[in-house]
């Protein structure tokens, strides 16, 4: 998909708009919406955020009507140190081999969105439109830290920090995405085997597995499924 190409005059003009995946975004709002950037679609509250370097995995902050859809995510994402790239398991088109999750937005009629953008939304904030560009060249990554949006400056004096916050809710994350496979394969049959779809290899290895999964791990997995030796 084209980027979306950024307007000289970008972020000079402020609407009200929907809701964004974080809820503290929303509060004090009285008709459910809250202030967005008119060309991008961008949360105000999101890019300040972003500007001032926070970033986020909690889904404790994330607003209920997108917790399902954010652990949906993060449930198919390899998560591994600060420094490395944080691989996507889940959909990817057959021809060309690029991400993408189920995520329908107000300003777009798609439906689906790379999953390096969705991960960008879930931790960084709702950037809306606007382009992203990984540092670690893989268009696959889906860390945080390996991502920039165009268009507004980063703030990353407080990088050292946020390495150590992003361990310790990478590891938070990675036991609330195991509890919401297991409570979603008890509870919800039906959501579990679409979930099952996207990669079943993957998903079934995330429910046996009692530690952070490594892709060498995921490699004898499949060997020994089809009957190789690992």
């Amino acid at each position: 998909m084209a980027q979306w190409p950024i307007p000289p005059d970008l972020h000079s003009e402020i609407e009200g708009g929907p809701f964004c995946p974080f809820h503290e975004h929303s509060l004090g709002s009285r008709d459910g919406r809250i202030p967005r950037y008119n060309d991008s679609h961008a949360c105000v509250r999101c890019v300040s955020a972003l500007t001032e370097g926070r970033l986020s995995l909690d889904v404790h902050k994330i607003h209920k009507n997108y917790r399902r859809r954010f652990l949906e995510f993060w449930s198919f994402v390899e998560i591994r140190e600060p420094d490395e790239c944080w691989e996507w398991h889940g959909n990817t088109h057959s021809k060309s081999n690029s991400t993408y999750f189920a995520m329908p937005r107000h300003w777009s009629r798609a439906r689906q969105y790379s999953a390096p953008r969705v991960a960008f939304w879930f931790t960084w904030g709702d950037i809306g439109r606007l382009p992203i560009k990984p540092v670690c060249g893989n268009n696959h990554c889906c860390n945080p830290l390996h991502w920039r949006a165009k268009g507004v400056p980063h703030y990353h004096v407080n990088r050292h920090m946020q390495k150590i916050d992003l361990e310790f809710s990478s590891n938070k994350l990675q036991h609330e995405t195991q509890l919401f496979l297991e409570t979603t394969l008890e509870r919800d049959p039906k959501r579990f085997e679409k979930l099952q779809k996207a990669n079943k290899l993957w998903i079934d290895f995330r429910l046996n597995s009692d530690k952070p999964v490594q892709i060498e791990d995921l490699i004898r997995a499949a060997a020994k499924e089809q009957g190789l030796n690992p």
